[in-house]
């Protein structure tokens, strides 16, 4: 039955709830949660002053459910399950973070170690963090080994039960639990100075340590005393790279955005103990034109919904409705345990560290989008265009011989390759070798796809040839999109760009040379992957098997040669001493393995 949107919507009540949109495929493509349901999906489709993003979604909405709740704060915890779950494409989404990684103190063991963790597991462990690199904690990891004479093997050690110590005893890197040298609780009072000082309190542990190390040597144990040395070196340069602000004595998380026309950036600043112990940057694409206040709202959902470490504030440079900052703030609360609060500060020292997270916004921003724009920016001048190519989609056809013909297409955003959108296109409609009817389809068969974002630009690999192809199926399909092919010279290596007016030499600007040359190459190795994949799949077990002196590089080289089975067959003598590689051998043998009736 054919989804009526007015006759829904007279349908929808005056209640609290969730909304799903779906799109013409019944996709979920945005999740949304509201006081009232009516008012809220009523706005969506009257006519306004929508964002672009907003006005996209809405033409691709085919028909919309709804989930009604007791209360807004059971709809907010309905919202964050349902997005988990979906994932929609027109939501903000806060991408999976295995680029920020955790310290992991295993205090569920009864000797515990310390390890980098990717996420955050209800495991009974303590977790730490998240850090901003992979590198920054395996060097928190490395000094608190030298620092805390904690086990850093998988043996699982209990109590009373003795076994050989290896190399780090000796060397003092282990207290030696499976030996038995060190009791369990004597390990855990160590085990417990490792989460103080993760924790911010490393001043009573550098005190402790140097007091050890002027102990030891007063009693001439100069050995000891050297080995307390190296750990107090091992703890300040640790406690130096953590102490970069100083605000106040307390536990909170700064959040702050910076947007172009385009994208959105928001960093997060994690202060421990009154020190500011790390940050994150988190990349929002497409999201330039959101309020600021929906991005914020949908990382604090997001973020904190999985994350064991909420802090008692929340401070966030953007305005967020009180309504809605109430809201929140109950919910994080409750997942808390205790009080959390979100506050946006007016003035004062954190009012001050808020602006400064957001100038670090910004130039994560900046940093991530100088570089490519300027090659982009050049690009559009050469062509001509209408506008910054943000989104490039580039097309090689690959084949061997008559045989395995594939296209691919790579896809360039802001400059820097999108992997998870690159396709490969196994020709359908030909059997013999033809480029240009090749390109026509491929086209045809990515334009003919009214669910993905048009480009803004196509590079096809070729010359006018390919880009007369290219055309042709855009006009058929009624579809206007730049296109221009990417030229080699006599050596294989990128020359130009070309269209029906001309071609651009390209080593008159040595850094759009580079970024064509980059897109070209990346969309030429990403089609012979796969067509060296169909090949060897289709030729690794084959008549020439047999043949003595013929091995992989041979076969494939006949393959390569005659594009078939059949051509093999067919070529004579003189013909298969032209493949590389062949002897004169080689050649007979495999003549007369396919004509033995005409050999006497």
């Amino acid at each position: 039955m054919e989804f009526n949107v007015q006759e829904e919507l007279n349908k929808v009540p005056s209640k609290p709830g969730v909304y799903l949109m779906r799109n013409a495929k019944d996709t979920v493509i945005y999740v949304g949660k509201a006081k009232v349901l009516k008012n809220r999906l009523r706005q969506y489709f009257q006519k306004g002053a929508h964002n672009e993003r907003v006005t996209k979604m809405v033409s691709n909405i085919k028909r919309f459910e709804y989930i009604v709740t007791d209360s807004e704060y059971e709809a907010l915890i309905l919202e964050c399950n349902l997005i988990k779950r979906y994932k929609p494409k027109y939501n903000v989404l806060l991408k999976n973070d295995n680029d920020y990684p955790y310290i992991k103190v295993t205090v569920n063991e009864d000797f515990p170690r310390v390890l980098l963790a990717r996420r955050v597991e209800n495991d009974g462990a303590k977790y730490f963090g998240p850090y901003y690199s992979s590198a920054s904690v395996y060097t928190t990891i490395d000094a608190l080994n030298r620092i805390f004479p904690l086990r850093s093997c998988k043996k699982d050690i209990r109590e009373g039960k003795k076994d050989r110590v290896c190399l780090n005893y000796h060397i003092g890197l282990c207290s030696g639990p499976c030996g038995g040298h060190i009791t369990k609780k004597e390990y855990g009072e160590i085990v417990q100075q490792v989460i103080d000082f993760l924790s911010g309190k490393a001043d009573y542990i550098k005190d402790m340590l140097e007091r050890q190390m002027l102990q030891h040597a007063e009693r001439l144990d100069f050995e000891m005393a050297a080995v307390y040395r190296e750990r107090l070196k091992a703890l300040n340069m640790i406690t130096e790279k953590q102490k970069m602000a100083s605000i106040s004595e307390d536990d909170f998380d700064v959040v702050a955005i910076a947007k172009n026309d385009v994208d959105a950036s928001l960093q997060i600043f994690y202060v421990r103990d009154g020190k500011v112990s790390g940050r994150n940057n988190y990349f929002f694409p497409g999201s330039g034109l959101e309020e600021d206040a929906e991005i914020v709202v949908s990382f604090i959902k997001q973020f904190y919904d999985d994350n064991k470490f909420i802090p008692p504030r929340i401070y966030s440079e953007t305005h967020i409705e009180e309504e809605e900052k109430s809201l929140l703030s109950s919910w994080l609360t409750e997942k808390r345990g205790y009080k959390c609060e979100i506050i946006i500060p007016q003035r004062g020292d954190k009012h001050k560290l808020a602006h400064m997270v957001k100038e670090n916004a910004k130039i994560s921003l900046k940093n991530m989008d100088v570089k490519n724009f300027d090659s982009l920016e050049r690009l559009k001048e050469v062509l001509e265009l209408e506008s910054i190519p943000l989104r490039i989609e580039a097309f090689d056809i690959s084949n061997t011989g008559d045989s395995e013909i594939n296209a691919s297409r790579v896809v360039f955003e802001k400059g820097r390759p999108n992997k998870k959108e690159y396709r490969r296109y196994k020709i359908r409609t030909l059997d013999g070798r033809d480029d240009y009817r090749a390109m026509r389809e491929v086209i045809s068969r990515r334009f003919g796809n009214s669910e993905e974002q048009l480009p803004d630009l196509v590079l096809v690999d070729g010359g006018l040839g390919q880009v007369n192809s290219a055309l042709e199926a855009l006009e058929e399909l009624d579809i206007t999109v730049p296109v221009y092919g990417m030229v080699k010279d006599n050596k294989h290596r990128t020359r130009g760009i070309v269209s029906e007016s001309g071609e651009f030499q390209l080593n008159k600007d040595p850094d759009l040379w580079r970024f064509i040359s980059s897109i070209q190459n990346e969309a030429h190795r990403f089609a012979i992957e796969y067509n060296r994949k169909l090949t060897e799949k289709r030729y690794k077990k084959s008549a020439l098997d047999d043949i003595p002196g013929i091995g992989e590089k041979r076969k494939m080289n006949l393959y390569k040669h005659f594009g078939s089975m059949q051509g093999i067959k067919d070529a004579k003598i003189e013909d298969l001493l032209k493949v590389k590689g062949m002897t004169k051998q080689a050649a007979e043998n495999v003549y007369k393995h396919f004509h033995s009736e005409e050999v006497d």
